[in-house]
């Protein structure tokens, strides 16, 4: 019932009529809020939520000057107060696909991530909001002063303890290297640890390397699971220059973490970075679940998303289930945990142009069986829809994508009411 209603609220969202057979979503997104910072190009929205409360971020550029900007809503996404400057120093960040600002929320309290190359150096700069978000605190930079190397593909979540939990990809201990099985070296370029800290709100404790063998320029997720358990998964490097999904779970409060696991071998052999990551949700009996895009199809170099799941705390995967059109390149997944339900959404493209998908699971824990999938819905105008998020306001969804316009590029944010 929850996937035939969501179905249903889609098509609410974006202002269409509805069949008993096949309910259908106006690809127009004519009733979606658009969220813009004038004169600017913006991009790169991600969204959180509690409540009937949704904070969206994204980085607005003028000329040479990027901005994180944060507008919050507080009837589920339907109407956005006026975009506030999350950033204290003007032009503060450094922004692409795959290295969007990221928020998460929790009551009043708002906290933001995202990248910098100020003066030269390479930071991942996290900014607070205890008002929320009609101001924000100077921003702290994550990592200790002077740390050298390249870092970024952020990614947060915040405990029940309010304390964020960052992750990342850090360069620091970049040099002659191997893999965490001795069986593979990569030049001193190449290196990008994942790692992970934890945000008190006063300071960071337990910096740390997770792993030494992350794939540079794909971003990472986080996620808190209702036990308490802390989630990361990131796309590693596997012997040899093999791509896949990893996953560890720490198991007090992200101050240690176990083994990485492989989530799936997917075959992807490619000397360089796909430049596309993973999505993380935890529903609430405790599955961790995981989308993640990778290649198929040696001769057609046709990329598509893949999802599954782990019901003993991450230590093992069920085998991957397609969830895209499979009909184009699809890309940069993201979800969302609805009680035991996920939504999904992700772009794709064909010669007709870019644009988001929608689609409910819902996963099934019988041994070896594939989730239950909904039918597949579009968001936003072709050809120009890309790089959703999603978060899930109480009982509702709300979903945000970037859509290009003929004077640059808006966020676009879509209320789905289950």
């Amino acid at each position: 019932m929850l996937a035939a209603t969501m179905l249903a609220a889609l098509s609410m969202a974006v202002g269409c009529s509805r069949s008993a057979a096949s309910p259908p979503i106006d690809t127009s997104a004519s009733r979606a809020v658009r969220l813009a910072v004038a004169g600017a190009v913006n991009t790169g929205a991600s969204l959180a939520a509690d409540g009937d409360r949704v904070v969206a971020v994204w980085a607005a550029t003028s000329g040479e000057v990027t901005n994180v900007v944060a507008a919050v809503s507080r009837d589920g996404g339907a109407t956005f107060d006026t975009p506030v400057r999350v950033n204290d120093i003007d032009g503060d960040a450094r922004v692409s696909g795959e290295q969007p600002p990221r928020v998460a929320l929790a009551g009043d309290r708002i906290v933001v991530i995202w990248e910098s190359n100020r003066d030269g150096e390479s930071s991942v700069r996290l900014g607070t909001s205890s008002d929320g978000g009609r101001t924000f605190a100077p921003a702290r930079t994550v990592e200790p002063a002077g740390t050298g190397g390249a870092r970024g593909w952020a990614s947060l979540a915040i405990d029940a303890n309010g304390h964020a939990q960052v992750s990342w990809l850090d360069g620091r201990s970049a040099g002659p290297s191997h893999h965490h099985d001795g069986a593979m070296s990569m030049p001193m370029p190449m290196r990008q640890d994942m790692f992970h800290a934890v945000w008190t709100g006063q300071t960071f404790e337990a910096q740390q390397s997770v792993a030494p063998t992350a794939c540079f320029c794909c971003k990472t997720a986080t996620a808190v699971a209702p036990n308490g358990d802390v989630y990361i998964a990131w796309r590693n490097i596997y012997p040899v220059n093999l791509r896949d999904m990893a996953v560890a779970r720490s198991t007090d409060g992200g101050r240690t973490f176990s083994a990485p696991v492989r989530v799936s071998e997917d075959h992807w052999q490619i000397d360089g970075c796909p430049e596309d990551g993973p999505s993380l949700a935890v529903t609430t009996d405790n599955v961790v679940h995981i989308v993640w895009p990778t290649l198929v199809g040696d001769a057609s170099k046709e990329k598509a998303v893949f999802y599954s799941a782990s019901t003993d705390g991450g230590q093992t995967f069920a085998p991957r289930v397609r969830i895209d059109n499979g009909t184009g390149v699809a890309a940069h997944p993201q979800m969302v945990a609805l009680g035991e339900h996920i939504a999904a959404v992700w772009d794709e493209s064909t010669s007709a142009g870019t644009r988001v998908y929608a689609r409910m699971l819902t996963p099934s824990h019988a041994a070896g069986a594939a989730p239950a999938l909904g039918a597949i819905h579009p968001l936003g105008d072709a050809p120009s829809a890309v790089y959703p998020s999603i978060a899930a306001s109480g009982a509702d969804v709300a979903i945000a994508w970037t859509q290009r316009t003929t004077g640059g590029s808006e966020i676009r944010v879509a209320r789905v009411t289950p």
